[in-house]
């Protein structure tokens, strides 16, 4: 008896046992069954789903399915490649594990409801292959019933306190499978999900608005000019904010152009962020990086762009009311010459405020020219395209909101002794050393200045100091310098530029000249220039309402003596007609002789220059006028040099101070001298001028 209860025991227990197995496998296969019958008839055959293995226990609401897959028909991936004219998109999705915890496992497997605590995704894998038809349509709620009931069969509801996504991976890509678009990493954190066959696909996403937390180690973006890289990116729908630690865009031919480090997008609108791929927000911050502009080549077969484009992938439109970007370095770049160093800008910074509203493909011109910001940088340099020269800007700042631009300095420096310059040559030549400092401009138009690359100042102050060399010894320069006056070289600068007022401040000019004879050097200069320049332009439209650009300007002559000059220059004018006046006196001529004696081998003994007041008008050709220049007491030596030595001429002294008439007035009559002079095409502007200066006063001073 005793062995027959045994047996009976154990036949019940194994009938148990059997029966729990058995019932684990038919549930089991319910689950499996009800799931893929719903996912088969949703998708018209078009999708079936498969897993490997699964664990439910529904006592507890637990249930995990392992290594599942939604896979497409072969069939339609055969069609979506060959039909170019098919909108049609496929979906392929790998799982890892899918976890359900707290759930209601009846309606599970009655293929009714999801009603769970938690639902975890580990792993998904999703490739989404598109047409690549662009055509967009704008989806209904009817279109939304249709998705729901296509993607999720007869389940009435969806119902989760948390969704976690771990790891996840996506793909967009088009019927080549080349990839358009891909985020990898995904791990999303989104709380109090519920969809159902009542809510339309806008209220679906719209948990994405409030509360879901997303990180993505990276996202690719595949734009039809431009490629860029997103890394480390989270998205807090609760924060209402986007991090990312680097932004990368490459060009079309692979060349990183836009490095960026730690932007935060801040107080996002994350209702048109999600819904309407618009980036609304009050504050955009970065960190800075790197910036890289190609310049245009010179041919007219280029037509690639400087500009860095938004590509449209990013978003359709976009307002952030605040951009502040910190510590940059902008490279640029000679596309005509890729070897070549590039141009770089250190510690730009840029803050923006009132940004308008960006549309898609809106590049950074219009991004700049839209709002009230501020640019500062470091200086930079570069060379000039013969290797002479090299050109430093420093430090600068523009300021868009009150129209302004600072400059603390540009110089333009020799690379060059004055004697391996001159050794270079092969005629004369002058060598310069330029420097403007502390200017500023006032006035500024920065959307022309940004869009159109075109300077439109009101005001510009600034401090010139400006020094010329050159070195008689060696071959003249024979051509033809006609078409060269400095109103219409200004005609010949390629960057359209206007001020309406220029102001100098406290400047310098200073010319030396390597003398034939002595074989020493000679140095005219003006030191504390101050006067103003009116309609300094080269804008043609502008020239044809004023064409008269008017200098007014004193300076110390020497350090000895004030001088002022007028200058009227048409800037319009066919044959260089100019009009100059202009007046000096008041010191002690042997003041003269460091720049005549090794220039025009004469020394003053004594005398005074009272005043020198003259008055011409010229063209190409030459110049007509007249100058009064009075002095006393002049008296002169010749000089000629010995063995390297300059000393007086005896004989030819004393005939230069008898044919000299050593005052003016002299006798109680003033003279004054008419300027007529033939300009030597082969030489310059100011040539001309100090010719014509000294013609009249030769004939003041000769007896004859």
């Amino acid at each position: 008896m005793k062995k027959f209860i045994k047996i009976s025991l154990l036949v019940i227990v194994l009938a148990l046992i059997g029966g729990y197995i058995y019932w684990q496998q038919y549930k089991k296969g319910i689950v499996k069954n009800s799931i893929e019958n719903a996912i088969s008839k949703g998708t018209d055959s078009l999708y079936f789903i498969h897993y490997d293995s699964s664990f439910i226990d529904e006592i507890n609401g637990n249930a995990s399915f392992y290594n599942v897959r939604l896979q497409s028909d072969s069939l339609q991936k055969q069609l979506l490649q060959f039909d170019t004219a098919s909108s049609a998109t496929i979906y392929n999705i790998q799982v890892d594990e899918v976890s359900i915890r707290g759930a209601n496992i009846p309606g599970l497997m009655g293929n009714t409801t999801i009603e769970a605590n938690s639902i975890y995704i580990k792993h998904p894998v999703v490739y989404i292959i598109s047409s690549g038809k662009k055509e967009k349509k704008k989806l209904n709620n009817n279109d939304s019933l249709a998705i729901y009931e296509k993607l999720l069969g007869k389940f009435k509801s969806i119902h989760a306190k948390e969704i976690i996504i771990e790891n996840g991976f996506l793909n967009f890509a088009d019927k080549s499978g080349e990839p358009n678009t891909a985020l990898r990493s995904i791990n999303v954190l989104l709380k109090k999900f519920r969809i159902d066959s009542t809510r339309d696909f806008q209220n679906i996403i719209s948990y994405f608005i409030k509360d879901v937390v997303a990180k993505v180690k990276e996202i690719y973006i595949k734009g039809d000019k431009n490629q860029a890289t997103f890394t480390d990116v989270e998205y807090n729908a609760p924060g209402r904010f986007i991090h990312l630690k680097k932004f990368q865009q490459k060009n079309s031919d692979g060349k990183i152009i836009f490095d960026v480090n730690n932007t935060t997008i801040n107080n996002i609108s994350t209702d048109a962020f999600i819904l309407r791929q618009q980036l609304k927000a009050e504050e955009l911050v970065s960190d800075g990086g790197t910036l890289t502009f190609y310049t245009k080549q010179k041919n007219n077969t280029d037509t690639a762009k400087d500009e860095i484009e938004i590509d449209n992938n990013y978003f359709d439109e976009a307002l952030v009311n605040k951009v502040s970007v910190g510590n940059t370095k902008i490279l640029i770049y000679n596309r005509a010459k890729p070897n070549n160093e590039p141009i770089t800008v250190t510690n730009v910074k840029f803050n923006a405020v009132d940004i308008q509203k960006l549309d898609s493909g809106t590049n950074v011109k219009n991004l700049i020219s839209s709002s009230n910001w501020k640019l500062s940088a470091d200086g930079f340099s570069f060379m000039t395209e013969n290797k002479r020269y090299k050109i430093h800007v420093g430090v600068f700042d523009i300021n868009n909101a009150n129209s302004s631009m600072r400059i603390k300095s540009i110089t333009v420096k020799p690379q060059f002794t004055e004697a391996a310059f001159t050794k270079s040559l092969a005629r004369q030549e002058d060598l310069y050393n330029l420097e403007f400092n502390n200017i500023e401009l006032s006035g500024i138009d920065t959307r022309l200045l940004i869009t159109k690359q075109r300077l439109e100042a009101a005001t510009a102050n600034l401090q010139p100091v400006v020094k010329i060399y050159r070195d008689r010894t060696i071959a003249e320069d024979l051509s033809s310098k006609v078409g060269k006056y400095p109103h219409q070289m200004l005609q010949n600068i390629k960057f359209p530029f206007s001020v309406k007022k220029m102001v100098i401040k406290n400047g310098m000019v200073a010319y030396t000249e390597k003398a034939v004879v002595s074989k020493q050097t000679g140095t005219v200069f003006f030191k504390s220039i101050n006067g103003t320049v009116s309609n300094v332009t080269n804008i043609k439209d502008l020239i044809s309402k004023n064409n008269l650009l008017l200098l007014e300007a004193s300076a110390s002559f020497m350090g000895v003596s004030r001088a002022h000059t007028v200058w009227k220059l048409p800037l319009n004018s066919s044959n260089g007609a100019f009009d100059v006046s202009g007046t000096a006196g008041g010191f002690n001529a042997v003041s003269l002789n460091p720049l005549i004696e090794p220039l025009g081998m004469t020394s003053i003994k004594k005398g005074t220059v009272n005043k020198l007041t003259f008055n011409m008008t010229g063209t190409d050709q030459g110049a007509k006028g007249s100058a009064t220049l009075l002095y006393q007491d002049l008296k002169v030596e010749v000089l000629k040099t010995d063995s390297g030595d300059v000393k007086k001429k005896g004989l030819q002294s004393l005939l230069a101070n008898v044919l000299m008439k050593n005052s003016n007035p002299l006798n109680g009559v003033t003279r004054s001298d008419e300027i007529n002079y033939e300009r030597d095409k082969t030489k310059s502007f100011f040539n001309l001028l100090w010719k014509s200066i000294f013609s009249a006063a030769k004939k003041t001073v000769q007896k004859l």
